[in-house]
């Protein structure tokens, strides 16, 4: 393994030098005590070794075997083989940059998981050189999750993705990074979290677009965040679960134990609402759907995404067309939307929900499944609409067929199925769904 040294005003880092681009593991860029606000790191005391297995929040997999959940479908898609560590304080980035980066733009990555699981480093993303390649700095950003980020509707978070947005602001610079040219990009529960950071002001003047895949628009009240006094119930549960009451006798809690009482706590079919950010009154000060009525949503592009076998992919697609219809009357910011339908060589599953993480990184050698040409040159074309996204705010650029955004005179979504360069029709997209949905049940 090669290394790189780099100098910058925090202190030294080493990261690993491969053939294209250079690789920062484990950037640590906050600090955070349990149910404490996150503190921006400004210097680091030691030199820092960025070659080492990155850290993700305590979850599932951390505790208990996921090979042997009821279902391990996701873990075989996209962690199977990894390694992974875990603690409490998981607030570092991965920063994948090229080879003398001068002033690149930047992409952000949220990774999904329902707010309970994920990492930075899976196996789609973790490690991939595809937007380096293309001249663009890519960075994972790490966060708390499940009881350590969502206790009382606290938020701690979408708090952390904030302050790791303000980090790269202040400092991205020296890994060669422009901080006038940030776009961020969530999948899933990381694309509501950007939803989410869109109804405050913590973004506000940060960022210049945002990517949202399988998780955009306003969620309806009847599905939408609790209060914290509407949640109050079960996190007094989870308190008398562990013995104690009060944030400060939890806080001294053992962490295994702590999370064991909260996912019983948490295991219900009515769980939806507990299982994501509540209204805090800061970020999310109120119902997103009277927040949108209020026009109180960052004016910036946005590209959102569906796949054919989504999460609930019918109020995906329509929350994505709300979304884009209710800006278009609004805002100025353009709406693209696209429609995954590419069926995965392989088996298991059709156009399942996250399966476009595969094409958007172009991490596909990390994948189990026989990958064909018409695979790599789908996730090819993808990855060029976002860079000219990262770069221009504009997906369109020469040579790639014309991606309009929605308006009156277009309800049109760009289709990737690595069959047609073409787009789709709302009504076309809708039917293509209930199709799959009568013939097959996703993973999800």
């Amino acid at each position: 393994m090669e290394h790189v040294l780099l100098h910058t005003k925090l202190g030294d880092i080493t990261g690993i030098s491969l053939e294209n681009a250079d690789f920062f593991r484990n950037v640590p860029f906050a600090h955070a005590e349990r149910f404490e606000h996150p503190h921006l790191i400004e210097h680091w005391e030691e030199e820092i070794d960025a070659t080492v297995t990155d850290i993700s929040c305590p979850q599932y997999g951390t505790y208990l075997d996921e090979s042997q959940k009821p279902q391990p479908f996701f873990f075989n898609e996209f962690r199977r083989g990894a390694q992974f560590r875990y603690a409490e304080n998981p607030l570092t980035m991965n920063i994948i940059r090229p080879k003398n980066a001068r002033k690149c733009p930047v992409l952000v990555f949220i990774h999904g998981g329902g707010f309970e699981t994920g990492t930075v480093g899976e196996l789609p993303y973790g490690s991939s050189t595809m937007y380096a390649e293309r001249g663009i700095i890519m960075i994972s950003l790490g966060h708390r999750l499940n009881v350590f980020s969502l206790y009382r509707s606290e938020n701690y978070g979408l708090y952390d993705m904030a302050a790791g947005i303000r980090w790269i602001r202040r400092h991205i610079a020296d890994f060669g990074g422009d901080p006038d040219m940030i776009t961020v990009m969530g999948q899933s529960a990381g694309a509501m979290s950007i939803m989410d950071l869109m109804y405050s002001d913590l973004l506000k003047g940060s960022v210049k677009g945002a990517v949202m895949m399988s998780g955009c628009g306003a969620i309806p009240q009847v599905l939408g965040p609790l209060t914290p006094e509407e949640s109050s119930a079960f996190w007094d549960r989870v308190e008398a679960g562990c013995g104690v009451s009060g944030r400060e006798a939890l806080k001294k809690v053992d962490a295994e134990k702590l999370w064991r009482v909260w996912y019983e706590a948490s295991r219900s079919p009515y769980s939806f609402r507990l299982m994501q950010p509540g209204i805090d009154g800061t970020i999310i000060s109120d119902a997103p759907e009277k927040l949108f009525r209020k026009k109180k949503v960052l004016d910036i592009p946005v590209i959102f995404g569906v796949t054919s076998q989504d999460f609930m992919p019918l109020f995906m697609l329509e929350a994505g067309y709300r979304f884009a219809n209710w800006s278009r009357k609004n805002y100025r910011m353009p709406v693209y939307g696209y429609f995954f339908d590419r069926v995965l060589p392989g088996g298991s599953f059709r156009s399942f929900h996250s399966s476009d993480l595969w094409y958007m990184f172009g991490n596909m050698d990390r994948s189990w499944r026989p990958f064909e040409e018409k695979d790599y040159q789908l996730s090819a074309q993808m990855a060029d609409y976002i860079e000219s996204f990262v770069k221009t705010q504009n997906p369109n650029r020469a040579g790639l067929p014309q991606w309009l955004p929605i308006c009156s005179q277009n309800k049109n979504l760009r289709l990737f199925n690595g069959e047609s360069g073409g787009m789709i029709s709302h009504r076309d997209s809708f039917r293509k769904i209930v199709q799959v949905m009568r013939s097959e049940k996703g993973p999800m």
